[in-house]
């Protein structure tokens, strides 16, 4: 009798151990299928668009577009160098601010943490906006005109080379990575 109570109770602690591992693995499995990770370049399409003026204000847009067949995840602000502007052969690195006139990160004042943006397989899309000016300070007649500039997206390599027309009245500014195709996200 003391035999088939020591096969019972070795039978019960058995099923208690595979029970315990089975609920931790699947807990694992879970916790690493709702994981998303950072994307990658080759996930991406990044693209340069012309976007909109206001008061001699102007804002073009970086979109960035997730090609792949994985869900990913940006966060934080894209660094900008211009150049191309004739008579000078300066780069010009844009200033990262959180918003500006014409968008950004929340409305003017306001301090928010740097939003995750998730971006779905296959189409997902983000954007961070960059403004400038195209009034002439002063007696100038005449600003800078940008034509080529380098995004490099946040925690990735290399940067993108694009063509562009982007007046250099003053010190561009970027703002960060938002959810969407505007450059602005409101809260």
């Amino acid at each position: 009798m003391a035999h088939v109570r020591s096969l019972i109770a070795t039978t019960i602690a058995t099923a208690l151990l595979m029970s315990v591992v089975f609920v931790a693995t699947f807990r694992a499995d879970r916790a690493y299928a709702n994981a998303v990770g950072q994307c990658q370049e080759t996930q991406l399409d990044v693209k340069w668009v012309p976007d909109g003026a206001g008061l001699g204000h102007v804002a073009d847009l970086i979109v960035v577009t997730n090609i792949s067949a994985d869900t990913c995840t940006l966060s934080g602000y894209p660094s900008v160098k211009m150049t191309g502007a004739a008579k000078t052969a300066s780069v010009v690195v844009a200033r990262k601010t959180q918003n500006g006139y014409l968008g950004g990160l929340g409305g003017t004042g306001a301090a928010l943490a740097l939003p995750v943006v998730k971006l779905r397989a296959h189409g997902g899309i983000a954007s961070s906006m960059v403004e400038g000016d195209d009034t002439p300070p002063g007696n100038a007649v005449t600003c800078l005109l940008f034509t080529k500039v380098s995004v490099a997206i946040p925690r990735l390599s290399p940067t993108y080379r694009l063509t562009i027309k982007f007046p250099g009245c003053i010190r561009p500014e970027v703002h960060p990575i938002v959810k969407g195709t505007s450059g602005t996200s409101v809260k």
